[in-house]
């Protein structure tokens, strides 16, 4: 099995309306309707991006701390 990814691949996740007040909520909101929440279909790449960028903010964080080691 091929790791290699076609940029088609999906999945579901459920999302949070964002704020009128959000730059880009005119474009954003539009799929969301009147609901608060809604499980929405996004490309796995967005997904992943998103799920990790947190481990990288943390890495960073933690490595300014603790410049001496």
């Amino acid at each position: 099995m091929s790791s290699f990814m076609s940029g088609n691949e999906r999945v579901l996740r459920l999302r949070k309306r964002p704020k009128e007040t959000s730059s880009k909520a005119k474009t954003i909101r539009i799929p969301f309707s009147n609901q608060a929440i809604k499980i929405l279909s996004i490309p796995i790449i967005t997904d992943r991006y998103n799920y990790y960028m947190g481990a990288v903010n943390e890495f960073d964080y933690l490595t300014a701390q603790n410049t001496g080691l």
